[in-house]
């Protein structure tokens, strides 16, 4: 049986203060954003968003919650810091109509996160939601987030993924951020053995060049061969070769099918091993062949 995948190979950022962008719009009468192609859109509350234009964002994201057609799309907000008024706000604003997933930023501690834990659980019962129907996932923008990575994983089963911030993380160490991504292989091997660890997704940074599309694909392939399940994006027209780089490809899926007949489709199967195409192919093979079949499909049903 192929396991179940939760489609995150594109999240896209959505600033929170554009009303525009999460108003229905087209025939389908979608949010705007929802027609871009992402699997998953990120409403920004913090960064992104002035402090002159936090209560705005705010009031936005909580009414297109309320009101808004997302689709198929998965709807998480990244909401400022609990530990400040403005982050602990923006959760009792959305928590009413209960997003898909808080991300929180910038997290160094399972602290910070078994806190955000115990107030969505909370703010669930509050509403009268049904228990753990918020997931959270986690940026992971600094050295000591890095490091804390895997217990921030582990810490919490309404942990969904982990996120990197590349770009906070790169200002805080002072490393230098160049096409082979050789200054950031030892933080983004971290994060994706962390989440493996503890089997949860993990998405990589986003591509800040908006006019590189061969940087974009070269990106996301280095992620995806690295082991991320998806990449964030900027600009909606980063979607469709983030999406590209993290469906299997045909000889892909025909490989796995290969291998899945070939270990369990023989009278007497399961077969510890044997070989294929002159290589020697076992249970860890299996494993993956599933789990590509699982993302073929799942990448299928998106499609409809």
């Amino acid at each position: 049986m192929n396991p179940t995948i939760t489609l995150r190979r594109s999240l896209l950022y959505v600033p929170g203060d554009r009303p525009e962008m999460l108003a229905p719009a087209g025939p389908r009468g979608q949010a705007k954003a929802a027609q871009r192609g992402a699997d998953g859109l990120i409403l920004n509350l913090e960064d992104a968003v002035a402090p002159a234009r936090k209560e705005l964002a705010r009031q936005t994201v909580a009414r297109a919650l309320a009101t808004a057609d997302f689709g198929v799309a998965e709807v998480i907000v990244r909401v400022n810091p609990l530990a400040t008024d403005t982050g602990y706000l923006d959760l009792l604003s959305i928590m009413p109509n209960a997003p898909a997933a808080v991300l929180l930023p910038k997290v160094t501690t399972v602290e910070e996160v078994r806190f955000a834990a115990w107030t969505v659980e909370r703010l669930e019962g509050l509403h009268g939601l049904p228990a753990g129907r918020t997931k959270i996932m986690c940026m992971i923008e600094s050295a000591a987030g890095i490091l804390a990575a895997p217990e921030i994983a582990a810490c919490h089963p309404r942990v969904a993924a982990l996120l990197f911030g590349a770009a906070d993380f790169s200002a805080e160490t002072g490393c230098t951020r160049t096409p082979d991504g050789r200054a950031l292989l030892y933080a983004t091997s971290r994060l994706v053995l962390a989440a493996r660890s503890a089997g949860i997704d993990v998405i990589d940074a986003p591509h800040m060049k908006l006019d590189d599309a061969k940087g974009l694909a070269r990106g996301a392939q280095m992620a995806r061969e690295l082991g991320f399940d998806g990449k964030s994006a900027i600009h909606p027209a980063q979607i469709a070769a983030i999406n590209a780089a993290f469906s299997p490809s045909q000889e892909q899926i025909a490989w796995a099918r290969r291998v899945i007949e070939t270990l369990t489709g023989q009278p007497g199967a399961d077969l510890g091993a044997a070989v294929l195409d002159g290589q020697l192919i076992e249970a860890p093979h299996l494993t993956r062949a599933r789990r590509i079949l699982a993302l073929a499909e799942a990448t299928a049903a998106d499609s409809w």
